[in-house]
């Protein structure tokens, strides 16, 4: 059994385990963990990763995957993808599939505060059986996986634990035992992956959501409070609170204060001050409103203004 420190980080009881972990995770921290599966000898896989990020980070730079398909797993918050020329936005409990040889990137975006998984897997034959399938099989598997590339479906309750066991199998020391449960891990994951995409989710009412952005609008320069949203959709609070966080991957409030923040990138370039940008938004204080506007934005609003009129385009990366 694995015995971690207080950060999270595996404590080494013995060379052997320290050798497995130095050769298959190429990079951890305490808010990201990356595991090289070609490295660990698993056939046609090539990295599994997990992040919990409490702030926002600089945003995923345009790249692509030679022949690999990537899934990713966003289990809350929000984040923007672009994929080609599409850019998708992505909540709690969304699942994307990005296709081989396709660019993608955050665009503009950050990586935003929240919790992703990522699975990468080679679409080459020669880099061994997937799962140890045989061939018309696994390539069966991906071609379907293929086919649902490139949009956003929901994922399921059950899935998350199959993503936490499956990273917890990876920290262990290496086994043919435990080499089994891996490659039954992954094989469950892409077919739940597989039956989630080709199942029509109920989509959630839009009007909904439409008169809560068009009431958050009309009263942005005054604080805006949760039971208001609530009463108007015909929700309890709490249940409201439950309802929004599962569709939006964020609270409420949290909601509340990005949309303010999108309206205090235009005003701070027309206003006179921060300050008076800060109490026109229904902020307490100007302290307050820089605290949020970064924590949304990843720069103080100076630092934004400052970037915006020297042209610069991609502005979290001040004061990181």
């Amino acid at each position: 059994m694995q015995v971690y420190n207080t950060q999270g980080l595996p404590v080494f009881q013995n060379s052997r385990t320290l050798l497995f972990y130095t050769n298959t995770m190429r990079n951890r921290t305490n808010e990201r963990i990356v595991f090289d599966l070609n490295k660990m000898g698993i056939p046609r896989c090539q990295q599994f990763g997990h992040y919990q990020y409490t702030h926002v980070r600089p945003g995923l730079k345009n790249h692509t995957h030679t022949k690999v398909l990537e899934i990713c797993y966003f289990l809350k918050g929000r984040q923007y993808y672009k994929i080609g020329d599409n850019l998708h936005e992505l909540s709690g409990n969304d699942i994307i599939i990005i296709e081989a040889d396709i660019d993608h990137s955050t665009d503009r975006h950050p990586e935003d505060k929240g919790e992703l998984y990522w699975f990468q897997i080679s679409l080459e034959k020669n880099k061994g059986k997937l799962c140890y399938l045989p061939h018309d099989q696994s390539d069966h598997l991906l071609q379907q996986l293929i086919k649902n590339a490139n949009r956003i479906f929901k994922g399921s309750f059950k899935m998350k634990f199959v993503l936490m066991k499956l990273m917890r199998e990876l920290q262990e020391p290496k086994s043919t035992m435990r080499a089994l449960s891996i490659n039954q891990l992954i094989l469950q994951l892409l077919m739940d992956t597989l039956t989630l995409s080709e199942n029509q989710q109920p989509s959630v009412p839009l009007e909904r959501f439409q008169s809560i952005d068009d009431f958050i609008l009309k009263n942005i320069e005054r604080s805006i409070f949760v039971d208001e949203l609530a009463t108007l959709i015909d929700l309890s609070t709490s249940y409201f609170k439950d309802w929004f966080k599962k569709n939006k991957g964020i609270p409420p409030k949290e909601y509340i204060n990005r949309k303010k923040i999108e309206k205090a990138k235009t005003d701070l370039l027309i206003k006179k001050s921060i300050t008076q940008v800060a109490y026109d938004l229904g902020f307490g204080s100007s302290q307050y409103f820089a605290t949020v506007f970064k924590k949304y934005s990843g720069t103080t609003p100076k630092s934004y203004i400052a970037a915006k009129r020297k042209g610069q385009s991609t502005l979290w990366e001040e004061g990181k």
